[in-house]
C-alpha cells in the first residue's frame, strides 16, 4: 500500500500559509496553523520557534517578494523616498500582517538594512547623528501608521453627519486605495520637507558666528 502523502514543511511554507490565515480573518495560533498546513502542532516547531518564530516567517516571506536594494548613489532623499515606499507597500498589502510583525524583534538582514541605508541616506544630508535614530523610528512609525490606514473603511467620515466645509471636501475627496496612496505621499513629502528644514536650520546654526 503506498504511504499517505504529507506536507512537506519549510519556513517559507509555514511563513506563506500563516499570511493566508491571518489575511482571511483567523487568528495567528499554532493549532489552526497546523490544521490548515495538514501537519501535527510538533511538526512546526522543527521549523520555527513557537509563534515568534512564525512571525518571523511571514516576514521573510514578504521582504523577500517586496524588499529590493535600490542604487547606492541616487540622492539621498531618493533613497530614503524609494526604501520607504517599499515597505510601505509590503505592509500596506498585508495590514493584518504587519500588526503581528511590529510585535517582534526585528533581526532578519534585509530588514535591518533598511535602517541601515535611511542612516547612512541622512548621515550624508547632514542630520546629527544624536538625531538619526529618533528621525528613523519617526519614518517607521509614519509607514507603519500609513499602513495599517488600508484597514480603513472607504469612507473614513460620515458625509451626513458631518457640516460646512467637510461637505465639499469629502465629494471631492478619494477614497479606498487612492485615498490610502495619497495619505502615504503626502505625509512623506512633509516628512523629508520637514528633515531638509531640520538640516538647513542645523547648518545655519553652525554658521552663526560664536557671541551673535
Amino acid at each position: 500500500m503506498a504511504r499517505p502523502r504529507t506536507t512537506r514543511l519549510s519556513r517559507e511554507i509555514i511563513g506563506q500559509a500563516a499570511i493566508d490565515l491571518v489575511e482571511s480573518g483567523g487568528e495567528l495560533q499554532i493549532l489552526a496553523l497546523a490544521d490548515r498546513l495538514g501537519v501535527s502542532a510538533s511538526s512546526l516547531y522543527h521549523h520555527v520557534d513557537g509563534r515568534d518564530g512564525i512571525v518571523h516567517a511571514m516576514r521573510r516571506v514578504l521582504v523577500d517578494r517586496y524588499v529590493r536594494p535600490a542604487p547606492e548613489t541616487s540622492p539621498w532623499r531618493e533613497r530614503v523616498r524609494g526604501e520607504v515606499e517599499r515597505t510601505w507597500r509590503m505592509y500596506a498589502d498585508h495590514p493584518r500582517v504587519l500588526q503581528l510583525m511590529i510585535t517582534v524583534v526585528i533581526d532578519e538582514p534585509d530588514v535591518l538594512r533598511f535602517y541601515s541605508v535611511l542612516a547612512a541616506a541622512l548621515t550624508e544630508a547632514g542630520l546629527p547623528d544624536d538625531e538619526l535614530l529618533t528621525t528613523i523610528e519617526v519614518i517607521d512609525a509614519f509607514a507603519f501608521g500609513a499602513a495599517l490606514d488600508a484597514l480603513s473603511p472607504d469612507e473614513i467620515l460620515d458625509p451626513s453627519a458631518v457640516d460646512g466645509g467637510l461637505v465639499d471636501l469629502l465629494a471631492r475627496h478619494p477614497r479606498g486605495r487612492e485615498r490610502n496612496r495619497q495619505v502615504f505621499e503626502r505625509g512623506l513629502d512633509l516628512i523629508l520637507q520637514g528633515i531638509t528644514a531640520r538640516i538647513a536650520g542645523v547648518g545655519s546654526a553652525d554658521e552663526t558666528p560664536e557671541g551673535d
